[in-house]
């Protein structure tokens, strides 16, 4: 994957946690993929479920589908999740 695109999945997930009522412009607007696995997050999805209370499972989708175009696995992203809640919902996804 080249920088380009790397910068623009990384500009998408900001917009995703945005819409989902994460301030990432004002609290996070220094977070990037790398950053977020490098502190123990396995991806984006897995950085919402651990910020948010209430999980939105059409939210949660698109940022394991946003993680995955970035070099996630399905095994880390399950980890990642049941890590984070027993929501059976999420945990489908």
């Amino acid at each position: 994957m080249n920088e380009e695109e790397k910068k623009r999945l990384n500009e998408l997930g900001g917009k995703i946690l945005r819409e989902a009522g994460l301030d990432f412009e004002r609290d996070f607007s220094w977070i990037d993929y790398d950053w977020i696995k490098e502190v123990g997050y396995v991806g984006y999805a897995n950085f919402y479920l651990g910020k948010c209370f209430s999980i939105d499972k059409e939210v949660y989708s698109k940022l394991v589908e946003l993680d995955t175009r970035l070099g996630t696995t399905a095994t880390e992203q399950l980890f990642g999740c049941v890590f984070h809640t027993l929501n059976l919902d999420i945990i489908k996804v």
